[in-house]
């Protein structure tokens, strides 16, 4: 079967990649489609340029060219899903729904984000399947649920073993520096990020650790590179030099939960408030700070060695008993269609 992938952001890369590697290796033939979007074009030819990735539409900014701009790339699909004799298409959202509905192809949506409202009811009104997380508490007929994070794709133990050696690149120990992600306002879900100033940076220094910085926005760089080690690009391993950090505060929700799931305190310095998140913040891995002086007082309690090997410890029982290995569940849903 001829089957499609579309990858509209970073992340997705990682959620798809072993699966889409491992639906190539069943004998499908994989058409891998991508939005211009910032870096997303050389990540993808990166890690997935064996597969030939196609553009297809561009990335807005504002709010109404965002919408109008989605709807041209859905439409676009409609005859290069034709052209290619697409049996199944299988995204992260709603990025080509419609053409697929249209076309009556069979539409996977997985989702983690309920609270963006109008990419999620667009997902769910036109997929054939609406797949995401059993925290989500959405009743719509076509939902199915899995136990987990969309994250497990790519961290869980099957698929990913941290390495030390990612750490001397930046002359680091393992516990002895915090990673800090600081996102920028490039997102309609990011526009009020600018919780994360050097204060963070401060404080974290005073309790005796380095700082590893990941800038989305480069043109910050001045403003930090006195107090911190800046990460350089390309990225590399990032996910091992998360592993062996002492804590991770960062704005990015993304990050907050890869950080929980890799065993890594967390002080969540973003505004949005997730359903996927409320299990991370129950078990004590990830901490919701909406003040600089709530994130202060916090590092203080994080600093702690003890504290830490208690979450890594909760963390892997869960990964270990509770939750589902993701990639193994794309691949079931795809089975499903494929026979």
């Amino acid at each position: 079967m001829n089957i499609l992938f579309d990858i509209n952001h970073p992340v997705d890369i990682n959620f798809f990649k072993k699966a889409i590697q491992k639906t190539a290796e069943a004998g499908h033939r994989v058409i891998l489609t991508y939005r211009d979007r910032g870096a997303l074009g050389p990540i993808i030819q990166h890690e997935l340029g064996a597969f030939n990735p196609i553009r297809v539409g561009r990335h807005y900014t504002h709010f109404t060219t965002k919408l109008i701009g989605q709807l041209r790339r859905d439409l676009a699909f409609l005859p290069f899903q034709r052209k290619n004799k697409v049996g199944l298409s299988v995204c992260f959202g709603p990025t080509n729904a419609i053409a697929s509905w249209l076309n009556r192809i069979p539409y996977l949506a997985f989702e983690d984000d309920s609270e963006y409202k109008i990419t999620f009811y667009h997902a769910n009104l036109f997929a054939t399947r609406h797949i995401m997380p059993s925290y989500i508490d959405v009743r719509r007929k076509n939902i199915h649920y899995y136990k987990g994070f969309k994250e497990l794709a790519y961290l869980h133990p099957t698929s990913f073993t941290p390495n030390r050696e990612a750490l001397r690149t930046y002359s680091l120990e393992p516990g002895g520096y915090a990673f800090v992600r600081k996102v920028a306002g490039v997102s309609l879900n990011y526009k009020k990020e600018d919780d994360l100033d050097i204060r963070v940076v401060r404080k974290i220094r005073s309790v005796g650790l380095k700082v590893l910085l990941s800038l989305e926005d480069k043109s910050l760089r001045g403003d930090y590179e006195r107090d911190c080690i800046i990460l350089k690009e390309p990225l590399g391993d990032i996910f091992s030099l998360i592993k062996f950090a002492a804590l991770t505060v960062t704005s990015g929700d993304s990050v907050a939960r890869e950080s929980c799931l890799l065993g890594t305190p967390t002080i969540y310095a973003g505004r949005r408030k997730m359903a996927v998140n409320k299990q991370l913040v129950e078990l004590g891995c990830l901490f919701k700070d909406d003040t600089i002086q709530d994130i202060l007082q916090r590092i203080d309690f994080l600093s702690s060695h003890t504290i830490r090997e208690k979450i890594e410890q909760r963390i892997q029982w869960h990964i270990e008993n509770s939750w589902d290995n993701t990639t193994e569940v794309i691949l079931g849903h795809i089975k499903d269609f494929t026979g």
